[in-house]
């Protein structure tokens, strides 16, 4: 029983190499995972395409719009300009009828009562009723503005 070490060594077979591992095709599991990946974008896309089809997307872009006019334009040009879409946001989301004659404080309270953001127009949003219809050259605030449009695009999304 003694064998030389030589010989064990001699008995052993070199090993060649691994069989290579193809990582396709997929496990079932990972083409489920895949598959609720896709579904999962397309919804998402679908939606966001949806929303921005739709009336509050292109109120989102108008805000949008007005937002990057404040770093260079008249702010009071915007101030009137925020006054109108305001106006046409409202009617779209609720009755023409209950919020189109409105004007002044009466028009400030609608919209503080009607906001689902629960902004306080009332108190800080006298600028959408002043500023259409000041003389031209009047300061207007950009903070202020900004605060108002951020408060809007809250009402439409």
């Amino acid at each position: 029983m003694n064998v030389a070490p030589d010989d064990l060594l001699k008995q052993l077979y070199d090993i060649k190499g691994l069989d290579y591992i193809s990582w396709w095709p997929l496990a079932p599991g990972w083409w489920a995972i895949i598959a609720l990946t896709l579904i999962a974008a397309g919804i998402i896309y679908l939606r966001r395409r949806a929303y921005f089809r739709s009336w509050k997307g292109d109120a989102w872009l108008a805000f949008n719009a007005l937002n990057a006019q404040l770093a260079g334009g008249n702010a009071q040009d915007i101030a009137a300009s925020l006054s109108d879409l305001m106006r046409r946001v409202a009617m779209r989301s609720s009755s023409r009828a209950e919020c189109a004659g409105l004007e002044g404080t009466d028009w400030l309270r609608w919209l503080s009562a009607n906001d689902p953001g629960k902004f306080d127009w009332a108190a800080r949003g006298s600028l959408l009723i002043e500023a259409p219809y000041a003389p031209p050259g009047q300061n207007v605030s950009p903070e202020t503005l900004k605060v108002l449009i951020r408060a809007a695009k809250r009402w439409v999304k």
